[in-house]
């Protein structure tokens, strides 16, 4: 009996790529076996996180990476991060009026909807979100005007779902981050380069594992320090309620490494 036998489900034939709604990519036999090694074992998960993070970044060529459930998450979890700057008690009381340093500044035209808001996950993670310029333009000066003592970092939305046409570049924005000494997050979820908006100036870059990468359900967010072990930190916090197994972090890992040398399936 197949699942689709046994769980009365329809049959599919994907015409359309590595779509969420699909069950996104396939994962290769080697990457299974990654799985279902690291599935009956035992690991402590704090140690698998970071050391898996550094192994990640030697590959990539980053400062520091960490693998997390999903995209989504990551844009919470970057969000978390950049609120609380590494603060246990910000950890445990996320939403704490300690701290009023929550606006993430984004273009306008880049808070779409792409299963969810780019908005409720920002939310999620404790984030206020300030729109920039307008849904059709944004430019430097429009993001730059928005820039407040409450800001705690900007975000731009790498996708086809957001708008393309007069829209500040990445370069861009991470200029105005760094005149302002302030973080960019950059949610580059299906995109297949791995290294450009790093070396662009992004501090934290998120990627989801099941596009481009071909990995099991999973994502990881690269960058600098001390940004990325603040994500870490975020596994006391709210990270508790989104974290990915060891068998997915394997997996990614995995795929990761077949995607260096061999590019995507398609």
């Amino acid at each position: 009996m197949t699942i689709h036998q046994k769980f009365n489900l329809k049959q599919v034939i994907n015409a359309s790529g590595k779509m969420t709604i699909l069950g996104v990519s396939k994962v290769s036999d080697k990457v299974a076996q990654a799985q279902k090694e690291a599935g009956q074992t035992f690991f402590e998960m704090a140690d698998l996180t970071v050391k898996i993070g550094r192994y990640i970044a030697k590959l990539l060529d980053v400062e520091n990476a960490t693998v997390v459930s999903s995209a989504s998450s990551g844009i919470a979890l970057s969000t978390a991060a950049v609120i609380g700057q590494g603060d246990i008690y910000h950890t445990y009381h996320h939403l704490t009026n300690r701290i009023t340093k929550r606006e993430i500044i984004i273009p306008k035209g880049h808070n779409v909807n792409y299963g969810t808001g780019v908005e409720v996950m920002v939310t999620l993670g404790g984030g206020q979100l300030v729109e920039a310029g307008w849904a059709n333009e944004c430019t430097p000066e429009q993001v730059e005007i928005e820039i407040t003592d409450k800001t705690a970092a900007l975000l731009y939305i790498k996708s086809h779902h957001t708008v393309q046409k007069s829209m500040l570049t990445i370069p861009q924005m991470s200029e105005i981050a760094k005149k302002h000494n302030l973080p960019l997050i950059v949610d580059a979820a299906a995109e297949e380069n791995l290294k450009k908006y790093y070396a662009a100036g992004a501090d934290l870059i998120i990627y989801s594992g099941a596009k481009a990468i071909e990995a099991p359900s999973s994502a990881m967010v690269i960058g600098r320090d001390p940004y990325i072990p603040w994500i870490q930190l975020q596994n006391k916090g709210i990270g508790r309620a989104m974290k990915i197994g060891k068998d997915n972090i394997i997996g990614f890992v995995t795929a990761l490494e077949d995607y260096l040398d061999n590019g995507s399936e398609t």
